[in-house]
């Protein structure tokens, strides 16, 4: 997918990481004395050379979003080829029906409990990095905000903080649909695997004791279907506080071994 990224000010340094590895074609400013002058390697053009160059959207990166818009209809720009930061999820989404290469047209998204720097978000964070390294299409998920967040955006894997997921299933979470494979990090994703679109793999990569399981429904985890799901354990503690709710469930192993450091 062709950019073209509108405004060089403050919302420009605040989201251009976004698009290092993605094909920026232009970057456009209504500021006469930025035009002609190179921000980032890219020369700095004004909004009627959009004309030069072929794109798939344009990007406003301004906090006077509706002027800009109005501005690029004027210039014969369609309003659908047309997002805003806020927008970026969205984007980044529609991005995937383009042609990629280097990906292995799989996208994950990864979803944790919070991104605090413990045990199983920090498995979490690791697994999305390779997961990314191997050629997926990655996006991670979480209830909270933390640390993390800043880690995974540093190598470019978008991040979703969306406190729904505490209280949500995943039939209502219609931004769901459309990955090729789900992993729910923790018991705390019971909830939200209660009533799900079966279609989509999930893998259930469960780390808690069983002193986390006191307060949950004993029904719901063993009316949870396992159809089109893995299961799987950071070890016998895990597994075996599964087993006391869903006996019959097959849950294989999967360790891991992380640095406290990322």
């Amino acid at each position: 997918m062709k950019y073209v990224l509108f405004g060089t000010g403050d919302y420009y340094k605040r989201f251009k990481h976004w698009f290092v590895e993605r094909d920026v074609v232009a970057v456009l400013d209504n500021d006469p004395q930025k035009q002609g002058t190179i921000i980032d390697g890219y020369c700095i053009w004004g909004p009627s050379d959009i004309d030069k160059v072929e794109y798939d959207v344009v990007v406003i990166l301004s906090f006077y979003v509706t002027e800009i818009k109005k501005q690029l209809i004027e210039l014969g720009v369609s309003e659908g080829r047309i997002f805003h930061f806020y927008d970026l999820h969205e984007l980044f989404s529609k991005e995937r029906n383009f042609n990629n290469k280097n990906c292995l047209g799989k996208n994950v998204l990864l979803l944790s409990h919070d991104f605090s720097p413990g045990g199983p978000s920090l498995a979490l964070y690791h697994a999305a990095a390779v997961l990314k390294k191997s050629g997926y299409e990655v996006v991670c998920a979480s209830m909270q905000d933390g640390d993390l967040r800043k880690k995974l955006e540093d190598i470019f894997i978008p991040v979703v903080i969306d406190e729904r997921l505490q209280i949500c299933t995943m039939e209502e979470l219609t931004w769901i649909k459309g990955f090729d494979l789900i992993i729910c990090n923790t018991i705390n994703y019971n909830v939200f695997l209660s009533k799900r679109d079966e279609r989509i793999p999930v893998i259930w990569w469960l780390h808690d004791s069983s002193f986390f399981y006191e307060g949950i429904k004993a029904e719901r985890l063993d009316e949870i279907s396992t159809k089109n799901m893995k299961l799987l354990s950071v070890g016998p503690v895990p597994r075996n506080a599964m087993k006391k709710y869903k006996p019959d469930a097959n849950i294989e192993d999967l360790i891991y071994g992380v640095s406290k450091n990322v």
